[in-house]
């Protein structure tokens, strides 16, 4: 016996929700999101974008996952950022 077949490389499992923020990077943001992201650019929390928009509280989350998926961010500062050097808001 000669050992592991080194062409067989291991099974790396990613986390879903790097899966998903890969699967959205580089696509447009929707009206929604936009609307959503200047909310939160002018320092309105979650719950209050909620209040504004008649939503749930989840579904804000949901579209600013979205937002930093699509910008290629983890959180709402650098979304801000990116979305200034990108022009967005």
């Amino acid at each position: 016996m000669s050992g592991p077949d080194k062409s067989c490389r291991p099974l790396v499992i990613m986390p879903t929700a790097i899966r998903k923020r890969l699967s959205l990077s580089g696509k447009s943001l929707t009206p929604t999101e936009l609307e959503i992201l200047r909310w939160a650019s002018e320092g309105k929390t979650v719950w209050e974008i909620s209040q504004i928009r008649a939503t749930s509280e989840a579904t804000v989350k949901f579209h600013l996952r979205n937002i930093y998926g699509k910008l290629d961010v983890t959180n709402r500062v650098q979304a801000m950022n990116e979305a200034a050097r990108q022009g967005l808001c």
